[in-house]
């Protein structure tokens, strides 16, 4: 069951739609469940909803997997480019489009202060650490990358499905490495050989998401990578991964 509601972001000053995943025996068990938030929600669960008419379809995963999990997706703004401010931690520049002042710290605030306290008030939910979990790709990579380290009290484990870090690599190694990560912090990340665009050629993701994984992993973070053969940068490729990364999160 796939649940819609609108929730006001207060640091945004907007109202945004928030796609809610409950498992099929939510209604008739009395069992607790972990939580999986997301960026981009609306690629997530229904191609009807999806920016390119491709969404992941995650909950038919979980159900094929026996998962036992709600998943809370939070739609980017479609204004503009406003989708690169909102899901960017630090200010950068980005060939394409220009220059961006970062907003990720104001949308990590409605996730942190505003979402986590809502679906834990009005859904059973397992309100620990232990079991929150937040994921993202592209530009919502780079946000569940950032959650997990700068805000690892929070979230115990992460997807990082083909991060956009390039222009933010300097920023993202200082406060890897100024961070106090808490123990038992795990990150999904992944990346494709055919992601062929400016800021996702092979040769340079992988540079920088080694680079990242290793400054994790010094600071005791399990990092699982998964480099995607003929892995392109679309959603269609990303469900593909569906299977790995679940099972990564429950396990």
């Amino acid at each position: 069951m796939i649940v819609e509601k609108e929730l006001f972001m207060t640091k945004l000053n907007e109202t945004r739609k928030i796609f809610i995943y409950l498992p099929d025996d939510y209604e008739t068990s009395n069992k607790q469940y972990p939580v999986l938030y997301a960026f981009d929600g609306h690629n997530i669960f229904l191609d009807a909803y999806a920016t390119y008419g491709k969404a992941i379809h995650i909950q038919q995963h979980i159900e094929k997997l026996g998962i036992d999990m709600i998943v809370v997706g939070q739609e980017c703004s479609h204004v503009g480019n406003n989708r690169l401010k909102e899901y960017a931690p630090y200010s950068f520049y980005d060939p394409e489009y220009g220059s961006f002042e970062g907003q990720g710290e104001e949308t990590m605030d409605f996730f942190v202060h505003e979402l986590k306290p809502y679906i834990d008030d009005h859904y059973r939910t397992k309100k620990t650490r232990k079991n929150t979990f937040i994921g993202g790709s592209s530009c919502g990579g780079l946000m569940a990358l950032y959650a997990a380290y700068a805000y690892s009290n929070v979230y115990s484990k992460a997807i990082v499905i083909s991060p956009y870090v390039l222009e933010s690599m300097d920023a993202i190694l200082k406060d890897i490495h100024q961070s106090h990560i808490q123990k038992n912090t795990s990150i999904y990340l992944s990346w494709g050989s055919n992601e062929t665009s400016l800021m996702h050629e092979f040769v340079w993701q992988t540079k920088a998401c080694t680079e990242i994984g290793n400054a994790l992993s010094k600071k005791g973070v399990n990092v699982l990578y998964n480099v995607i053969p003929e892995g392109r940068h679309c959603e269609e490729d990303w469900e593909k991964e569906c299977d790995t990364f679940l099972p990564f999160l429950v396990q």
